[in-house]
């Protein structure tokens, strides 16, 4: 039920609501839940994930999807969720997942929501189901997958994906379950229902946010494409399940027609985008064709031909420029600039004939094995029910209205948005949105945060308060082994008594119990008592997957108060049961070295424990721009201190050089605004020409050496402690351009500047050669993203204020992502000429007789151009400030290949640095507009605070010691680490071998247990707690390198209820 607490006299929900469980609902859900609310997180769907679980790999790096979403993960697999909190025995204990749920209604305000809730029946028990997937091998239903997007069938009874959130199966159920009902008299733990009814909920909560997604564009509109007409046209979502591992095809692409590898491929980009019909950019499409197309190559061969055609390439985030290059010069894809008008498929080859104009105008026909529609973003078929039910208004696309000056608010108070609803968005952006939500949900909520408090002592999450854990340390090992039969499947392939009975021998071992379902709460409480009875300090539970179960079980050791690293968890289902299914004298021979391994790391394991720290409520924020400001005020404004350090003499940032954007606001309000708010704000301390000199110490802990300079006097130096620092240190625009030294060439900024301070000269002029992508050869190529439009934005002032003058835009892409299409719309009605050049034949500026002249190869005429300019205005890079490099040294975070801040992933945790504590906001991440900026600077701002709001924070456990009587000082560590973590001391005690200098410290709080130090110590000075030399090597059983002599134990599988 929802937990209510009063402020000011007043009852308040201490709850939110997130509808769409996606990849943005998740992630706003975990930020919530970690900073103590509690949350109700809606999907409509059987299970969590949303589009990007279909994916196989994300751009530009190709990871894995969604296994890098927090710290948490390590360096193991838990797709297809965004964290651990998200596994079913593992749930986040703030969070409730509410699947096949849909919203009714809603009333109430800000604060104070009631939502009525939908739930369809899945008619399996999610506590209850064990994946032995039996009631799919009896239905005798098919059905189209919709996972794979039709391309395969399955049945009635199913599972979404193989690590689908909730992990169970679902009944797709049908007039054609009535006479069947054959899944529910195998299962074997009873856990379907074909009777279940709907239910319904009613929910208080303070505030809610809609993270509804997307819809794709149908292709099937355009009919000259041949989309469901022609078997080898295939949309992006199919051809991403053909290229996934959990695909239909298993990674191997082929065509729907007859199987075989296509030889070529083409794609074709902005379907059902950039059209007539759908005048804005989808902002993803450029991109994931160009990682299909890469994928292409990989799985089928370089010799495969790989076509895109493109109209722009609109490369605008981090790293994406060098990702196009990869591409074109490593995988030789070929980009051809054209739209094309149709496909014909040959009846008898059914491959695809392609009909296009090159941008000479020639007309070309080109035969393809296959051809992918890189189809668009729609709004979501819910949105216009939220519409009604909050009164919420879409834009004139039917996408969420937002301002710019406030993205992540709807028009109706206390309800947020994030993701692509809001506007067509790729996956990195919708995460800073998700986590900017759920910011802007802990400053409504404010007095609020921990209310649900939760505790990370344990490798397991869990309320804060557990029994007292029991001392073994001095007790001899007095081992309980706990087999599961997980209802009694796996004693198809396993001899259950031979092994209890094998196992029962062996020293040490205290009890050996066989359990039907160890995961069932019942068979839990069983295992808790055992414990106690007997006193066992040492427990191995023979059953299910690790990445599953163990913190399961973990646990219930902890709740019977016993640390739970003395506990191990053998997979005999996955390892032993499934795969040496036909083999079940190796299966059994298996099982019992698993658990003899097992019993021999616990024999030497310890009890490993994380240190308390108490997190220091205060936020240091370095930046005074945009961004910094705006997570100043929104952690100030959820009641922690602030601490904001801004170089310059003055707040604002680049707002100070802004008059106007492209949408019509006005920034300067917007930077006069901030400023007062944060001068006023009574949780804000402001620091202006200060800069940061030394930062030390570890999440929760850190100090920070301050130096403050006074024009008038000599500077000044002081100490701050925070438990948190947010980097918010801006970019700026470049000024290197060697054709700024003539005086009619400027920066765009120079010329919003003129177009406001002298419109008299605007008036006069007759012919402006704006140049974009203006850098040069030897600096590093990057979109600097925001460049297209603040030129657009010129042009058209220009154009309105001088109507008879002659705007030339020379470009290499026009990047005017998502609804900024109207901008580079409006222009072209404004009479704006567009001339696309090439880095082959770059533009060239002339002066002849005092007059400017511009000369650019025009591609369509195939011929050079000379243009007269009375101004040239420069769309130079943006760059990240200076210092950014020496702040980077200060802090021990790395910067990019651009020069820009690196953050540890470039999708999935956009705001958040590897070194944990340090959060990344604004243009020091990479270029953005102000919208993009603010998002960015309230997701730091959450992320902060999901710390701040703790209190309590454990750091440790699994990290690396160094003995200091064996290091030698080699410094070895110190160059291995990725995190830069060990450090060579001098102190009492630690003076290392032979007292040369020190030895080597890894800070507990900071390290992050990879264990790279471990291996490359020469020395063998390093150990990882729980994974030391003497657990893995088990000298004392004989354990890394042999194997018992084989039981010779008769085995006849038990017959009955099988399969």
């Amino acid at each position: 039920m929802p937990t209510e607490i009063k402020s000011n006299g007043k009852t308040k929900s201490a709850e939110a609501l997130i509808v769409g469980g996606g990849i943005g609902g998740m992630r706003a859900a975990l930020d919530l839940a970690d900073a103590g609310l509690r949350v109700y997180l809606v999907e409509q769907t059987p299970c969590l994930g949303g589009r990007v679980a279909q994916l196989g790999y994300m751009f530009p790096q190709h990871d894995c999807v969604l296994c890098r979403g927090t710290p948490d993960h390590g360096y193991g697999c838990t797709r297809p969720s965004i964290s651990p909190a998200y596994i079913q025995n593992n749930q986040h204990p703030n969070i409730e997942i509410l699947t096949n749920t849909v919203v009714v209604d809603v009333e109430g305000q800000a604060g104070d929501f009631t939502v009525a809730l939908r739930q369809e029946p899945r008619y399996v028990d999610t506590s209850k189901c064990i994946n032995c997937g039996y009631c799919t091998q009896v239905c005798p239903v098919e059905l189209p997958n919709e996972y794979q997007f039709g391309m395969v069938t399955r049945k009635a009874a199913y599972k979404v994906a193989a690590r689908a959130a909730p992990d169970s199966y679902v009944i797709d159920k049908g007039p054609y379950c009535d006479p069947c009902g054959k899944c529910a008299e195998i299962c074997p733990t009873k856990a379907i229902n074909l009777n279940e009814q709907p239910r319904l909920y009613s929910l208080s909560v303070g505030a809610i946010i809609l993270a509804l997604g997307f819809k794709i564009y149908d292709a099937h509109q355009l009919e000259e494409l041949g989309y469901g007409r022609y078997a080898n046209v295939v949309e992006s979502m199919q051809y991403e399940r053909l290229a996934s591992r959990s695909g239909p095809t298993e990674g191997i692409v082929t065509r729907p027609s007859d199987g075989k590898k296509p030889r070529s491929i083409a794609w074709l980009q902005c379907i059902g985008s950039r059209d007539q019909e759908n005048q804005f950019c989808s902002s993803i499409c450029c991109m994931y064709g160009t990682k299909e197309a890469m994928l292409a190559k990989q799985r089928l061969g370089e010799q495969t031909q790989c076509s895109v055609f493109i109209m722009d390439e609109r490369a605008f985030n981090k790293e994406y420029s060098a990702y196009f290059e990869q591409a074109r010069n490593e995988h030789n894809i070929q980009y051809l600039r054209c739209r094309v008008s149709a496909i014909r498929e040959d009846p008898v080859t059914q491959d695809l004939i392609l009909q296009y104009a090159d941008p000479n105008g020639v007309m070309h026909h080109e035969r393809y094995d296959m051809v992918v529609l890189a189809t668009g973003l729609q709004p979501p078929d819910s949105a216009h029910q939220f519409t009604e039910m909050l009164d919420l208004e879409l834009n004139e696309y039917g996408f969420c209205k937002t301002e710019k000056f406030s993205p992540l608010t709807t028009t109706h108070s206390g309800v947020f948005v994030c993701g692509a609803f809001s506007t067509p968005k790729e996956i990195s952006e919708t995460i800073i949105d998700a986590s900017g939500a759920a910011g802007e949900v802990m400053r409504l909520l404010n007095d609020q945060m921990n209310a649900h408090p939760y505790s990370r002592e344990n490798p397991f999450l869990a309320p804060a308060d557990l029994p007292s854990e029991r001392d073994v340390s001095a007790e001899p090992v007095r081992a309980g082994v706990f087999f599961c039969t997980c209802a009694g499947t796996m004693g198809e392939t396993l001899n259950s008594s031979m092994l209890v009975e094998q196992v029962s021998r062996w020293p040490g071992v205290a009890t050996v119990q066989l359990l039907d379902v160890a995961c069932f709460p019942d068979t839990q409480e069983k295992i808790q008592h055992t414990i106690h009875e007997q006193r066992l300090n040492r427990v191995v539970v023979a059953a299910c997957s690790n990445r599953t179960h163990e913190s399961l079980f973990q646990r219930a050791a902890r709740m019977a108060g016993l640390n739970p690293y003395l506990l191990e968890l053998v997979n005999l289902r996955d390892q032993c049961s499934v795969v040496h299914h036909n083999q079940p004298e190796m299966a059994n021979r298996k099982a019992l070295e698993l658990v003899r391994l097992a019993l021999g790391r616990l024999i030497s394991a310890e009890a490993v424990h994380k240190q308390a720290y108490t997190c220091t409520p205060t936020a240091l924020i370095i930046g005074g721009g945009l961004s910094g400001m705006t997570a100043a005020l929104s952690i100030g404004d959820s009641g922690y201190d602030v601490i904001l350090v801004e170089r310059d003499e003055y707040l604002g940032g680049n707002l100070q050089n802004l008059y106007y954007v492209a949408e019509g606001y006005n920034p300067r309000r917007l930077g006069r605004d901030l400023i007062n708010r944060v001068r006023a704000h009574r949780h804000i301390t402001t620091y202006i020409r200060t800069e940061v000199i030394q930062h030390t110490g570890h999440v929760g802990n850190f100090t920070s050496l301050l130096r403050t300079s006074h024009p008038d006097g000599p500077s000044e130096t002081f100490r701050v402690d925070h438990g948190v620092t947010i980097v918010a240190t801006g970019g700026r625009e470049s000024h290197n351009h060697p054709w700024l030294a003539h005086s009619k060439v400027l920066t765009q900024s120079e010329l919003e500047e003129k177009i406001i301070h002298n419109p008299q000269e605007i008036a006069t002029l007759k012919n402006v050669v704006m140049l974009q992508c203006a850098i040069q050869p030897r600096e590093t190529n990057y979109c600097s993203r925001i460049c297209c439009t603040n030129a657009l934005k010129n042009a058209i002032r220009l154009k309105l204020f001088n109507p008879g003058c002659n705007v030339y835009v020379l470009y290499k892409n026009i990047v005017t992502y998502g609804f900024r299409e109207e901008y580079y719309t409006e222009a072209r009605r404004l009479g704006v000429v567009f001339i696309r050049y090439t880095d082959e034949a770059p533009p060239d500026l002339v002066e002849q007789n005092g007059q400017l002249f511009v000369r650019v190869r025009d591609l369509s005429l195939d011929r050079w151009l000379t243009l007269s300019a009375d101004l040239v205005p420069l769309s130079t890079a943006i760059a990240p400030n200076p210092g950014a490099k020496e702040l980077a040294d200060t802090l021990r975070v790395p910067i990019s290949s651009e020069g820009f801040f690196e953050e540890a992933q470039i999708k999935l945790r956009p705001m958040d640095f590897m070194r944990e504590g340090i959060f990344l906001a604004g243009m020091a991440h990479y270029p953005k507009f102000i919208e993009e900026s603010i998002a960015h600077a309230s997701a730091a701002a959450a992320r902060a605070l999901t710390l701040l709001s703790q209190g309590t924070l454990y750091l440790g456990g699994i990290v690396a010691v160094v003995d200091p009587n064996k290091c030698v000082g080699c410094l070895t560590c110190t160059r291995t680490c990725p995190f830069s973590i060990p450090q060579v001391i001098q102190q009492e005690g630690r003076s290392g071998i032979g007292g040369l200098g020190g030895a080597a410290f890894i800070d507990p709080a900071q390290c992050q247990g990879c264990g790279t130090c471990t291996g490359e110590c020469p020395a063998n000075a390093i150990q990882l707690i729980n994974y030391t030399d003497t657990q893995m090597m088990m000298r004392d059983i004989g354990g890394l390198g042999s194997w018992l002599p084989q039981p010779k134990v008769a085995f006849e599988p038990p017959s009955g209820n099988t399969i």
